[in-house]
């Protein structure tokens, strides 16, 4: 046991050499590959009186006040070390610009004094090291910029004094690994950029999710040599970008708070989407999917791209998945492998507006099959092999929502081609195709005599060019949406809060003004009372007294009969009182 212990113990050291050897060739690599291309840039600025000089304090042109210097396109190699050593306040600079120089290292006193600094811009730089205390001092900097140098070491504390942090670039360097906490104190950070470097994997703690202030709107990890999905614990990420990596599995064993996914350009051969059913936007286009699961229980989906991948591997639980998506709103579809037989029972959605189903192998495409997505709008049918719209007339009956389909580029037939235009303008269903998108007797109509003195011509080429300047516009379209629809959503969500507090506050006053009035009420009670009682003991008194006056009788006394009116003579009444 103790031999097959050291063994595995051997093993492991061997196997982190041969890891850390791997990985200081691959940052060596990088940093070469990317000073020669900082060289090449540079030469456009050669010309400049600052190349290869020192950054002073009489060029921040501080006798002018500016509050925002702008010192790019340079070429200054160093910043010089009294810089910051001048007895003084500090300077009141809020933004500071040295891209595109040559500045290779700063140290602790580059930036002491820049207290007001907000924006500093250091990208296209050679700087290959962020120390400790290089940004010690810049405690309401907001926006850094440190793209396109040649960083492979960040050392741990780095951005520690940096509490005002929001948006930190790191795109385009030689990191090939990020310390554990590296952004611990970083609260107000939303917009994190580490594509185009050299990260394999991610320590298990970068942020603190219990200070951070708001989500992080973007995390760009696209463009490194991950292998594995990495789980990052933040309070919520609403844009997540692990595109043209070398993922293989999309898997993670707690539940990951990612609004928009974009995993696009992988290896990725299984989807287990269980832990992100809080996602809005999921892009997994250009992988190699055998199998998907999970997606049954995004009730939060509202986009999904699954282009060019094989979509008859998952077919079923596609089928499954996609009409028990209750908010799922666009699904693309392009270059799956669908043909007018797989096709068939395979989409069923009551809330899907836009569907890509282009660059695919359909012929004959019965619209019938597209019969169970009733709120369909806008449908995509470019590049395919469609010679026939089976059953085009029951479009308006099957798809009775629908406004616009693309047919371009594919192998109709002229004559069938103007009857179903003709049909699409008598109808309210728009089309993009072309007209003179058709063959006759097989040959394409931009090419026949017919055309030629005035058709321009359009290669693929063209085509490709034009389709990829539609798909960026769509796709920024799509991100301007998001982002519209997060802050509308975050507007919604305090108004609803604010109004809470009112309902919340108007309850407490009705049930104030409630007390009040039943302790009114009681109030009124007791005097209706008191007066009653005191009602009821005057009439008792009234009634006594009545009584009193008609039992007592008048009696007159005549002194000189010596008698009463009643006829008692005073010796009676003596006579009665001795006796008593």
């Amino acid at each position: 046991m103790q031999l097959r212990a050291r063994c595995t113990i051997v093993s492991l050291c061997v196997t982190t050499i041969c890891l850390l050897s791997c990985t200081s060739t691959n940052a060596d690599e990088c940093v070469g590959m990317k000073r020669d291309r900082h060289r090449t840039i540079m030469e456009e600025y050669r010309h400049s009186p600052n190349w290869d000089g020192y950054l002073t304090e009489d060029t921040l042109n501080l006798r002018n006040n500016e509050t925002e210097v702008d010192l790019s396109r340079q070429g200054f190699k160093e910043v010089h070390w009294h810089l910051s050593s001048i007895v003084g306040e500090g300077y009141e600079i809020f933004e500071l610009n040295l891209a595109f120089n040559n500045l290779e290292e700063l140290n602790e006193l580059t930036f002491l004094k820049f207290y007001s600094l907000e924006t500093l811009n250091l990208s296209n730089n050679r700087l290959q090291t962020i120390n400790n205390l290089t940004f010690g001092s810049l405690i309401r900097l907001v926006e850094l910029d440190l793209s396109f140098n040649l960083i492979h070491t960040l050392e741990r504390q780095a951005f520690d004094r940096l509490y005002a942090l929001e948006s930190l670039s790191l795109r385009e360097n030689c990191l090939v690994t990020l310390a554990p906490n590296q952004f611990h104190f970083n609260d107000h950070l939303s917009s994190l950029l580490l594509d185009h470097n050299q990260l394999a994997f991610l320590p298990p703690v970068l942020f603190d999710p219990i200070t951070m202030v708001d989500e992080i709107y973007e995390l760009d990890l696209s463009d490194n040599n991950f292998r594995r999905m990495p789980y990052i614990e933040t309070k919520e990420i609403a844009l997540l970008k692990l595109d043209n990596n070398h993922i293989e599995t999309l898997t993670v064993n707690k539940s990951f708070n990612v609004r928009a996914l974009q995993i696009q350009n992988n290896n990725i051969y299984d989807a287990d989407l269980f832990k992100f059913n809080r996602a809005e936007h999921i892009d997994l286009s250009h992988n190699n999917l055998d199998n998907i699961v999970g997606l049954h229980e995004m009730n939060q989906l509202e986009y999904l791209d699954l282009s060019s991948n094989n979509v008859s591997k998952f077919d079923y639980n596609l089928k499954y998945s996609i009409r028990n998506i209750p908010s799922l709103v666009t699904l693309r579809l392009q270059n799956c492998s669908l043909n007018d037989n797989n096709i068939q029972g395979l989409l069923a959605s009551e809330s899907i507006f836009n569907l890509d189903l282009s660059q695919n192998n359909f012929i004959r495409l019965n619209v019938s099959d597209l019969s169970r997505m009733r709120t369909l709008q806008y449908l995509s049918l470019n590049f395919n092999y469609l010679r026939e719209l089976v059953n085009y007339e029951r479009l308006g009956q099957e798809l009775p929502y629908l406004e616009l389909v693309s047919l371009s580029f594919n192998r109709w037939n002229c004559t069938y081609y103007d009857q179903l235009n003709a049909f699409l303008n008598r109808s309210h269903i728009r089309s993009t195709s072309d007209p003179r998108d058709c063959y006759i007797n097989g040959t394409h109509v931009t090419d026949s005599y017919v055309t030629d003195t005035f058709e321009p011509l359009y290669t693929m080429n063209h085509i490709k060019r034009d389709m990829t300047v539609l798909r960026n516009l769509g796709r920024n379209t799509i991100y301007f949406m998001y982002a519209l629809y997060s802050t509308i959503r975050g507007q919604h969500n305090e108004t609803m809060q604010h109004q809470r507090e009112q309902d919340r506050h108007l309850h407490d006053l009705e049930r104030d003004v409630d007390r009040l009035l039943g302790m009114l009420a009681f109030l009124v009670a007791i005097f209706a009372s008191v007066l009653l009682v005191a009602a009821a003991y005057g009439g008792y008194l009234l009634v006594r007294k009545w009584q009193h006056d008609r039992a007592v009788k008048v009696v007159t006394y005549n002194k000189r009969a010596n008698e009463f009116s009643n006829g008692v003579t005073v010796n009676d009444v003596m006579r009665d009182n001795s006796v008593a």
